[in-house]
């Protein structure tokens, strides 16, 4: 392991450029976003006609497609989340050396990037690291104070920016950031944009796309001790497009034993699955959407057909079943908060599954159990759907965006395009090859998981990020109530969802 590990490092360092510059009436309908096919990588985008965004030395770079840089800025500064209140999702990928608790590897490659950027155009990059991105960019819009020339809010914070009209539209800034280019992400920006404006988008200028993405960890002795004779692998599962919801119950229900000699289920027993109310994800890893836009790009309840409907109630339905899943929301555990307590459960290896965002992968490191966990991805709604989905809880992910009250606008844009380009050779890499895969994720199987079926499908919904009329949060609801009428839930809201929708188009609509 060391020497991969050692070799992947050396990859890395070659990589830097020196110069910078993602139907039947039983099976779901197309999500609202592009799924990757098999010949495109985690981004998006086609391996072919990359020789348009690289040097001579296959290395991605903006410099062939900006216009000479022409501007007398000596800092960029970028409003960033810090720790004091953001204790997992605060910003390690605009400045390096900033947390102690920053892997070494990321903070390199940061470092790299900042460094070639300076040297090449003069520019330091700083973060601007503040407790509340939102409220310090409105302060700042509203006040205008320009004390930022970019930032990098969660995505849910973006959109009442944009709708407030205190964002730039970055499709007019074609001339200096290129959206079609391979460092960002394709998915984000068809998925992200409304009535053809872009506010905010993400790709290689940050991992929290990655970090905020989901997936089903595994126990492997545990699966390999109560399901593997019935199932054989389960990354055979996987790869044979085997691994439904249906599976992972009966797989689940299969572990789920008393051990601490106490009456009754508790959280000191073996689980099938340990999590939260937070279910949503496994409806939307089945394909299905809550939002998705007509030709005019202008956002539709997609949420509502039959199918979706039924699905729906199965979902709620098996995660309200006690005899196997336990919800750490709703069950005692001391002296931890409802994360912990999922976490720990699998931690401590008394559960077969975990459903997690990256971001539990790397607190897992505190729990030994590296060499038995598995990474797969969201379970199918059925056997025979051609394509597996990874939701991203967009509203935590990071967007980059030019808030209105900056100093100058192009230049922004400009250093917008340096990053992100910077961040394919440096930043992705760091994270995603050396990282997570490498560090994180112990086996081959598992990394051909990461790049197969989990990061090369990855969609957002505008469902989930924007919450139309709590089209999304009603899971939770649901969830609380130990309630599976959704059929219900969604009539008595879907007034509210469209109205919302059409309150945000017209506000999209009138910043021009």
């Amino acid at each position: 392991m060391k020497t991969r590990m050692l070799a992947l490092l050396l990859c890395l360092v070659l990589a830097i450029c020196p110069v910078l510059a993602a139907c039947g009436d039983d099976t779901p309908e197309e999500s609202s976003t592009a799924t990757t096919s098999k010949n495109e990588n985690n981004n998006g985008e086609t391996s072919e006609g990359n020789e348009l965004y690289q040097d001579d030395k296959g290395q991605y770079t903006a410099e062939k497609l900006l216009p000479e840089f022409n501007f007398s800025e000596k800092e960029f500064r970028v409003c960033v989340y810090n720790n004091n209140v953001q204790d997992t999702y605060f910003s390690e990928e605009v400045e390096p050396d900033m947390y102690d608790t920053t892997d070494s590897v990321l903070n390199d490659a940061v470092r790299t990037r900042n460094d070639l950027i300076e040297e090449n155009y003069g520019v330091k990059i700083v973060a601007c690291a503040v407790d509340n991105v939102y409220e310090a960019v409105n302060q700042d819009v509203t006040t205008g104070t320009q004390l930022y020339d970019a930032a990098m809010p969660f995505m849910s914070a973006c959109t009442t920016l944009a709708q407030n009209g205190s964002l730039y539209d970055l499709t007019e800034f074609d001339e200096y950031i290129h959206l079609d280019a391979p460092w960002w992400d394709q998915n984000a920006n068809e998925s992200l944009s409304i009535a053809g404006k872009i506010y905010f988008t993400t790709g290689d200028i940050s991992i929290m796309q990655k970090i905020v993405s989901t997936a089903i960890l595994f126990n492997k002795t545990m699966y390999n001790e109560y399901c593997a004779d019935k199932y054989g692998s389960m990354y055979n599962l996987v790869r044979d497009y085997k691994w439904t919801i249906d599976a992972m119950y009966e797989m689940g229900k299969s572990v789920t034993i008393e051990k601490d000699g106490v009456d009754g289920m508790t959280y000191a027993d073996q689980w099938g699955m340990a999590g939260t109310n937070s279910i949503l994800s496994m409806y939307m890893g089945a394909g299905y959407a809550l939002i998705s836009k007509n030709n005019d790009d202008i956002p539709e309840l997609a949420f509502g057909s039959e199918a979706s409907l039924v699905y729906a109630e199965k979902v709620l339905g098996i995660f309200q079943d006690t005899s196997w899943f336990i919800n750490t929301q709703k069950v005692e555990a001391p002296g931890k908060n409802v994360w912990e307590a999922a976490m720990g459960i699998f931690g401590e290896q008394r559960a077969l599954f975990y459903p997690a965002a990256f971001s539990a992968v790397k607190k897992l490191r505190n729990f030994d159990v590296s060499d038995v966990m598995g990474i797969i991805p969201q379970p199918l709604a059925q056997e025979g759907q051609d394509s597996y989905h990874t939701p991203n809880a967009a509203k935590y992910a990071y967007g980059i965006c030019i808030p209105s009250g900056v100093p100058n606008p192009e230049f922004s844009a400009y250093m917008i395009e340096l990053m992100a380009a910077g961040g394919k050779n440096t930043i992705t890499p760091a994270y995603y090859e050396i990282t997570l895969k490498s560090r994180d994720a112990k086996d081959p199987e598992s990394e051909e998981m990461l790049d197969k079926y989990i990061f090369a499908n990855l969609s957002y919904d505008l469902g989930q990020l924007y919450d139309f009329g709590t089209v999304s949060s009603m899971f939770d609801a649901l969830m609380s109530s130990g309630d599976t009428n959704v059929a219900s839930k969604l009539d008595s809201i879907r007034d509210s969802i469209n109205a919302s929708i059409d309150d945000y188009v017209e506000a999209y609509q009138m910043n021009d």
